[in-house]
């Protein structure tokens, strides 16, 4: 068996070689009994292909499929990423709630504003229980970082959610 290969028998076998490799395999199927017992498992597998029914299908199976697959695609509902959804909250309402504080604290005349009652509210909270944060808020400057910090703190958040927002829609139009 020096360079008869599976691919060749298969051609032998198929009856698509020419007559000096015909005469080359059987040569070499003379010599070894392996070869022999190749080329006999070969033809039970190209007689059992051979013997296999071809289904044939309706020309709308594909239609039929897809619909079945938009159908199920329907049925279930996406899933709600609560967790993300609690994390952006809990995090917008801290950041306006230091807004709040900052801009009470640093508001230097003492005209009232519309957002003076709600303010007057969280500012009492924290004075109650955190008196501490009222002295950090007396200095300029830290409600100034602090502001800053805020509105990066507010951006930044903005464009996490709109990535998420993003990467779900691609993510969906890769699965459709």
């Amino acid at each position: 068996m020096n360079n008869i290969t599976d691919e060749i028998l298969n051609k032998y076998i198929d009856g698509e070689l020419d007559f000096a490799e015909v005469e080359m395999v059987k040569n070499e199927l003379e010599k070894d009994d392996k070869l022999i017992a190749k080329l006999q498992a070969l033809r039970m597998v190209d007689n059992s292909l051979r013997q296999i029914e071809v289904e044939h299908t309706s020309g709308n199976f594909t239609d039929n499929v897809m619909k079945a697959i938009s159908a199920a695609k329907k049925a279930v509902k996406p899933k709600i990423n609560y967790f993300f959804i609690s994390i952006i909250s809990i995090f917008f309402a801290g950041v306006v709630a230091v807004l709040i504080a900052a801009f009470q604290s640093y508001q230097k005349d003492n005209s009232p504003s519309a957002i003076t009652p709600y303010a007057d509210k969280v500012k009492q909270m924290f004075s109650q229980n955190l008196t501490a944060i009222q002295s950090i808020f007396s200095n300029p400057g830290v409600i100034l970082l602090i502001s800053v910090l805020s509105l990066i703190l507010l951006i930044t958040a903005y464009f996490t959610f709109e990535s998420h927002k993003n990467f779900t829609k691609k993510l969906n139009s890769i699965s459709h």
